[in-house]
């Protein structure tokens, strides 16, 4: 069974205002975070990155060797199908966002073995705060029961046979996440335990504490252990 990763970099850098996944994090570009704790893995036969069409070649310089750069769409699922096309090969697709750096090697270990046995493994957390649902003014107008909801992360790994179906309903379709996408054929994709440690960089607030978290020693790059 082959096994592939899509990290997913072609989304707009708008609400942070720099292009956060080029941006430096302890050394190192955001997007390499992603690359090196795949590789430590050590579960995926490629890996492929899907960048801006405009920026191919400085998404190339970071992957290096290490990962294939392919043009993704002009939305998020578009990037999805793109990476799909581009994993022809592949029985398991993990789908992860590079806006993501501190996914652990063991996060992508899990998902994809889950994956593979049981056809889904969607990274997340179930909800531990209040829900409440509140009007335009900002006013509390529902408290909603947090049993049962989880907070998505990435990755996310499926079997190719559910990417494709998902792909074939959603026509134009875009959807938040490639779980939604696989939820809209009737599947019902699997959650797994993610990391507290796993968040998502969308505004200059998140790199500038990304930085903190590593400036303080609570996050490290990820390092291809040789055996």
């Amino acid at each position: 069974m082959r096994r592939a990763l899509a990290i997913l970099a072609a989304g707009s850098a708008t609400r942070a205002g720099v292009d956060k996944v080029l941006a430096d994090l302890g050394g190192q570009p955001v997007l390499a975070w992603s690359i090196a704790a795949a590789q430590a893995a050590k579960c995926f036969d490629e890996i492929v990155v899907v960048a801006p069409k405009e920026k191919l070649a400085a998404f190339a310089k970071v992957a290096g060797d290490r990962a294939r750069v392919v043009a993704g769409g002009d939305t998020r699922t578009a990037s999805s199908w793109a990476a799909l096309d581009a994993l022809a090969a592949a029985d398991v697709i993990a789908i992860h966002d590079a806006a993501r750096p501190f996914a652990p090697p063991s996060l992508f270990a899990r998902c994809v073995e889950i994956a593979s046995a049981e056809g889904s493994a969607v990274a997340g957390l179930p909800l531990a705060d209040t829900v409440r649902r509140a009007d335009e003014v900002g006013a509390a107008t529902e408290e909603l029961s947090r049993e049962g909801l989880w907070s998505a992360q990435t990755p996310q790994a499926f079997r190719r046979e559910l990417l494709a179906r998902a792909r074939a309903v959603a026509g134009d379709r875009a959807y938040s996440d490639d779980a939604a996408a696989v939820a809209a054929t009737g599947a019902k994709p699997k959650m797994v335990p993610g990391e507290r440690r796993n968040l998502k960089i969308t505004t200059l607030e998140d790199v500038a504490y990304a930085r903190e978290l590593v400036a303080k020693g609570l996050v490290g790059f990820p390092v291809l252990s040789v055996r």
